[in-house]
């Protein structure tokens, strides 16, 4: 076992939404890895392994999900999932922003000034959750 790694990573985070296929597309174009759809559920692959899980709402798949209390936030009403993006500087993540803006999307305008020492925007995705991206704070230990 690599003594330099941290002991876990995030596996999965479940997001149920109305159309999976709209929404496999969306975090896909997002430049997320396309892993595959399956009956009920589509998954992308997020840097470091992480996939992302999108069941249909309403769905006794996902409904099974939400009582095993397995990624889900029942007191919310919509997700919110926080992005890091791999470039560390406001100029890397306008790059980001501006890629996205050519694809069709609509994130916000960059946010004046920094949140713990990330520049960051948000955005929604087709289910009305939202997304924020941040720049990068990862050091030079790997993760």
């Amino acid at each position: 076992m690599e003594t330099d790694l941290p002991a876990a990573a995030l596996g999965h985070f479940v997001i149920k939404v109305q159309d999976i296929d709209a929404s496999y597309q969306f975090y896909v174009g997002l430049g997320l890895r396309a892993s595959g759809t399956f009956p009920g559920v589509a998954v992308v692959e997020l840097r470091g392994g992480t996939h992302l899980l999108l069941f249909q709402k309403n769905d006794d798949q996902a409904a099974a999900l939400l009582s095993s209390r397995n990624g889900q936030r029942p007191e919310y009403s919509s997700e919110k999932l926080d992005l890091m993006i791999a470039g560390r500087t406001r100029a890397d993540l306008e790059v980001y922003r501006v890629a996205l803006i050519d694809k069709g999307y609509s994130p916000s305008a960059m946010a004046d000034g920094n949140l713990y020492g990330h520049h960051y925007f948000s955005m929604q995705d087709p289910d009305g959750n939202g997304i924020s991206f941040y720049t990068s704070h990862i050091g030079d230990q790997p993760v």
